[in-house]
């Protein structure tokens, strides 16, 4: 704590260096990274007929677009559509404000080629790239970036210019760009690289693949990166642990789970900042399958809503579904159908329907005795599945040393 007299100090200290006209040095504030990703995120909750603050998100999102030039956005993409009739007013005012902008960019290009050396033509090329980068115009900030790679020495500039047209990617949901460039930077990491690029990189990877519904290799990704997590400009920390447990509680084993999510001190110091995701995770794992179901209702709804995994919606249902019904079945040879669906608080003519469905489909090895009211479980688990094939395979060799034995004793 700073006592009275220190506190009169530094006041004094600021007072004077104020009178010899200079200011206490201030805390550098990062600069801020092009595309702005909480934008595509607030056009696709704009996009949903039963968006809540459809007023506020919308107002948000065209301060944003003013703020920052965003022409070529708001013309192809979100006017007319997501928020509103155009504004002719504003497109008039930000196509003149960007204009003025590019010819001064153009002019320092200009200067640098005609009178500077090679690093100053690519920091030019760099500031008129992320020009086109924060104003949404995505071929022309494409371009931009590949001329100032052409210009670019060291792989930690390189790599920054492959993550930003990446992040691109990502904001105009382009996944063959996407799988290009994250090609494309592999080969620049195999040259060199520090470790914080390539952590990185497992981040945007993992989207990619998470967005790709692989989502097992994803899950890996994310668990892996997870306690050096840096890639903030793409994700916050909180939209990341909550895509590592919704890809890994459909993924990973168990061990997996309770290791690396449910005990995870990264996960548990920002789960709570995403409704019902503890909930669920935890009722999940501790086979709390009534309070399971009434929060995994709630987690569809933020899937619903997430850009990347609004595709993957039905897909994660019918997944998380049939992972409840394997583990709760795995703890018995039989069960009636009113005991498992007290359980999971459904009725049984929902659970008789559902297990039938996994059934059919071959998903789950059963068999439902109607008359009786019973689930009959075949589950085998990996250990028991090893155990028959060593059988298996040990009757074929003792058969085919029986048959040798036969043919030399002839």
């Amino acid at each position: 704590q700073v006592t009275g007299r220190e506190k009169t100090e530094l006041c004094s200290l600021e007072g004077l260096l104020e009178d010899m006209g200079e200011k206490p040095p201030e805390e550098e504030k990062p600069a801020e990274l092009y595309p702005i990703m909480g934008l595509a995120q607030k056009r696709t909750s704009l996009m949903n007929e039963s968006c809540p603050n459809r007023d506020r998100i919308r107002s948000e999102l065209l301060a944003t677009v003013r703020e920052k030039g965003m022409l070529p956005y708001y013309e192809k993409y979100l006017c007319p559509g997501p928020a509103g009739p155009p504004d002719e007013a504003l497109k008039a005012e930000l196509k003149k404000q960007n204009a003025e902008e590019e010819a001064k960019l153009d002019e320092r290009i200009k200067d640098a080629k005609e009178n500077l050396g090679d690093i100053e033509i690519r920091d030019a090329l760099l500031a008129k790239a992320d020009f086109f980068n924060r104003i949404g115009d995505k071929d022309q900030a494409i371009k931009g970036y590949e001329e100032a790679y052409e210009k670019t020495v060291g792989v930690g500039g390189k790599l920054d210019n492959i993550l930003t047209v990446i992040r691109i990617a990502f904001f105009f949901e382009d996944t063959a760009l996407m799988k290009k460039h994250i090609d494309r930077a592999k080969v620049e990491l195999g040259k060199g690289g520090d470790w914080e690029r390539r952590n990185k990189l497992k981040v945007y990877e993992g989207i990619y693949l998470m967005i790709s519904r692989s989502w097992k290799e994803a899950a890996k990704l994310f668990l892996n990166v997870m306690p050096t997590f840096t890639a903030t400009e793409l994700v916050e920390f909180k939209d990341f642990v909550f895509y590592a447990v919704i890809v890994g509680v459909v993924s990973m084993d168990r061990p997996t789970v309770r290791n690396q999510l449910v005990t995870s001190p990264e996960v548990l110091s920002v789960i709570k900042e995403t409704p019902e995701l503890q909930t669920f995770l935890e009722s999940y794992f501790y086979c709390r399958y009534k309070s399971f179901m009434q929060s995994f209702v709630k987690v569809i709804d933020l899937i619903r809503a997430d850009r990347y995994l609004m595709r993957h919606v039905k897909y994660f249902m019918r997944s998380m579904r049939l992972n409840a019904y394997r583990q709760f079945l795995a703890s018995y040879r039989s069960v009636k159908l009113e005991a498992m669906a007290t359980d999971f608080g459904v009725s049984a003519s929902f659970i008789d329907t559902e297990l039938s469905s996994f059934i059919s489909s071959g998903k789950l090895t059963c068999k439902i005795d109607k008359v009786a009211g019973v689930v009959e479980s075949n589950e085998a688990d990996a250990r028991s599945q090893v155990y028959v094939e060593i059988i298996k395979q040990g009757d074929l060799l003792l058969n085919k040393m029986q048959k040798l034995s036969g043919a030399i004793d002839m």
